[in-house]
């Protein structure tokens, strides 16, 4: 334990870690207040109000499962981002393995965003430019799939002068693809949630996820090529995507936990 705390100490970035220390105990917190809600709904010691949308019973649990998982996912990964942090100073395989474990986070917690949000509706029947919700969440994989691509097997593109054109191209359009296919995904929750009452916090919910994108463009323009990574930029990145995580999962959390107890989350 002394290592540990003097090597915090001692660390150059001693904010960052902190900032993913208060990300890693909201979301865990999150997740426990989640569980709660689950507890009391099968206890059916408490009943819903209107402030989401009409739920039933199963809805309501499945709902509350969801959220647990998610949050669960989410402060796993970021106890693995702080162990990074702790152990290792900025460069180009530190911010590797940081964004490795950003995307194996989003590539379980996003589709299971797109669930709960299209459970809270509560009707499988709406319209979709995607068709359906499953297809819909299988497509919020695919988006963090070819999103990883473009940041993993291609480093931000940071050397895309260095490498071949098909390469180039390829990582160019997995990019474009992925951000198509939020635009889609986007579009289908704000045409399913206009046609829903008392929801206007919920459109912010998932109204941020373009903040994901913003930030990963941002790495590609001010990357510099070689082995090095800037500082900066590595603090930005962990300020950014934790502020994003904690409003779009735990924020989401406390949001429909809170309904479940007859309060307002927000």
């Amino acid at each position: 334990m002394a290592t540990s705390f003097t090597r915090l100490v001692d660390y150059e970035d001693s904010a960052t870690v902190f900032v993913l220390r208060v990300t890693f105990a909201t979301l865990a917190s999150a997740a426990l207040l989640s569980i709660a809600s689950f507890v009391a709904t099968t206890s059916e010691v408490v009943l819903f109000n209107n402030s989401l949308v009409k739920v039933d019973y199963n809805n309501s649990l499945y709902i509350s499962a969801l959220s647990t998982i998610i949050n669960l996912v989410a402060a796993y990964h970021y106890y693995g981002l702080i162990k990074v942090r702790t152990s290792q100073s900025v460069s180009k395989d530190t911010e590797l393995r940081m964004d490795e474990l950003r995307h194996s986070d989003w590539a379980v917690t996003m589709p299971l965003l797109i669930l709960k949000l299209h459970a809270i509706i509560n009707n499988p029947g709406h319209d979709l430019l995607l068709q359906t919700t499953e297809f819909s969440a299988f497509c919020a994989f695919l988006m963090i799939v070819l999103g990883a691509f473009s940041r993993l097997g291609l480093d931000e593109l940071a050397n895309i002068r260095n490498i071949g054109p098909f390469t180039r191209l390829t990582g160019i359009l997995c990019y474009a693809m992925s951000v198509l296919l939020l635009i889609l995904l986007l579009i289908d929750l704000c045409t399913s949630y206009s046609a829903v009452t008392n929801t206007a916090p919920i459109f912010a919910f998932f109204l941020v996820w373009p903040g994901y994108a913003l930030v990963a463009l941002t790495s590609v323009l001010f990357r510099q090529r070689g082995d090095t990574y800037p500082k900066d930029l590595a603090f930005s990145k962990d300020v950014a995507y934790a502020a994003l995580d904690v409003f779009s999962k735990a924020g989401f959390a406390w949001y429909t936990s809170s309904a479940v107890f007859g309060k307002s989350g927000f």
